[in-house]
């Protein structure tokens, strides 16, 4: 039978995913945690749910809106491309809950790689009114250049470039890149986004789009990455957890 910490932690944790998707984890041996895969009826394992994880979720919970899921899979792709030659950006920064996620990742590995943030840091600028999605300015506006420097204040390698996409793209024209989170929800911004980065990426370089699979930015983020790579080489990955990889060729 298993240790009581572990099986109090178990139940917790059991009980936190029940209220917040209605899955149960399962566990087949200790360490390991499974969730019912619907509509498939077989279950799936999630290291995101492991203790390890979750206390490292539980840093950027309160500063970033991605669920473990993709936070998750952020980090490992992190892992993985740190040890290509390039920096790594982030566009769509919000409260720095991802950035302090790759920032992070960046240090365990030894990778002093430069991370580059890009953002209003003020919410989203005027031209969301005009956007497919349902997003209009000033959503996300509960944040502050100020508030992200302070959190993310430990990494010294970490550069803020506050201002609008592509304008602020400026600052990095010289630079090639391993790796690319984008969460700018926008159409304009998601295409400019695609056009800057894609031929500054070093080849195995990872761009990550995080709400390409959600209905809501089907016109906008979803639209501008279809048809950026629809004549390109690359084929874009579509993720469970609604997110989008691009592996550069």
């Amino acid at each position: 039978m298993p240790p009581r910490p572990f099986r109090q932690w178990r139940k917790q944790i059991q009980r936190a995913v029940l209220r917040r998707t209605g899955f149960e984890i399962h566990k087949t041996r200790p360490g390991e945690a499974y969730v019912q895969n619907l509509p498939y009826g077989f279950s799936t394992y999630c290291p995101w749910f492991e203790q390890s994880f979750q206390e490292l979720y539980a840093a950027i919970a309160s500063h970033t809106s991605l669920k473990e899921d993709r936070a998750y899979l952020l980090r490992q792709l992190a892992r993985h491309a740190a040890h290509f030659a390039g920096e790594f950006a982030e566009c769509g920064v919000y409260k720095g809950g991802s950035a302090f996620l790759l920032a992070r990742t960046l240090e365990e590995n030894g990778e002093r790689k430069e991370l580059h943030l890009f953002d209003t840091f003020h919410g989203m600028p005027a031209q969301a009114d005009g956007d497919p999605s349902s997003h209009r300015a000033g959503d996300f506006g509960d944040v502050s250049l100020e508030g992200v420097a302070s959190y993310l204040r430990q990494f010294s390698f970490v550069a803020l470039h506050p201002g609008l996409i592509p304008d602020t793209f400026r600052a990095v024209e010289e630079r090639r890149f391993a790796f690319v989170h984008i969460d700018v929800d926008l159409y304009a911004p998601a295409r400019d986004c695609c056009q800057f980065f894609y031929e500054r990426m070093t080849p195995g370089g990872l761009m990550l789009f995080d709400d390409y699979g959600r209905p809501d930015y089907e016109l906008s983020e979803r639209r501008a990455v279809d048809e950026f790579f629809e004549k390109r080489p690359e084929s874009p990955i579509v993720l469970r957890s609604g997110q989008c990889l691009v592996v550069k060729l």
